[in-house]
């Protein structure tokens, strides 16, 4: 068995998995974000680190990964702490067992401290973590999802398509999105009743007033694109 691979998998294990524990949160957004975009780069810059400095410093693994990658360094000391748990706990089964033995030995003794030192979690209970979740309080969002036609980016991928599109009464400038400037627009025709030139125009819920009950529905239609 390849040792560079089976870390791989390791690594990989560990960005991606979950403990439900109270997250430290020493790895920023940015620095999810920068995993999530770059996981095998990380990976490698990681596993080399690891070999380059086997008879170093302490701190040598730490400053090798901080000369090659955009991360904080609060963040990298987290994969420092998991290198030393492998190493202390699961050196035999990652130098003499099979990969699935070396795997679930690091899962068993590793994961959970290394997700609470980054601040991995899965808030939303959609088996994708805050790494590569783009909204991690929203189960129908995550990368892959398909597209539930309420106006959010299901799937992560930095796009709107036809089924992720919903219907809005409030986009009132016909940007496809409700927004800032659909918000102060309404605002300026707040009260307006009877036969008040623009009434159509916001009133949404139909009540012959541009009142509360129309504000109300364009906040829960705020930020989502339409059609």
């Amino acid at each position: 068995m390849s040792m560079k691979y089976s870390y791989f998998f390791l690594l990989s294990a560990f960005a991606l998995s979950t403990t439900g524990s109270i997250a430290q949160g020493n790895c920023s957004t940015v620095d999810l974000e920068y995993i999530c975009q770059n996981t095998e780069y990380v990976q490698s810059i990681a596993f080399q680190c690891g070999i380059d400095c086997m008879a170093e410093e302490a701190d040598c693994l730490e400053q090798c990964m901080l000369d090659a990658l955009a991360l904080s360094t609060p963040c990298i000391g987290c994969f420092g702490e998991q290198v030393i748990c492998i190493v202390q706990n699961c050196s035999t089964a990652c130098f003499s067992g099979t990969e699935g033995e070396c795997a679930e030995c690091a899962l068993q003794n590793c994961e959970a401290n290394f997700n609470v030192c980054a601040g991995i979690v899965d808030e939303d209970n959609d088996t994708w973590t805050n790494l590569c979740d783009c909204d991690d309080s929203n189960p129908v969002v995550y990368p892959g999802a398909d597209g539930t036609s309420q106006g959010l980016d299901n799937d992560c991928n930095g796009l709107i398509t036809n089924d992720e599109l919903t219907t809005c009464s409030a986009d009132i400038n016909g940007d496809n999105i409700t927004g800032t400037s659909d918000l102060l627009h309404f605002l300026s025709l707040f009260n307006c009743v009877g036969d008040c030139a623009d009434l159509e125009t916001g009133d949404f819920s139909g009540d012959g007033v541009v009142g509360t009950a129309d504000l109300l529905i364009l906040l829960s239609e705020f930020g989502l694109y339409c059609h």
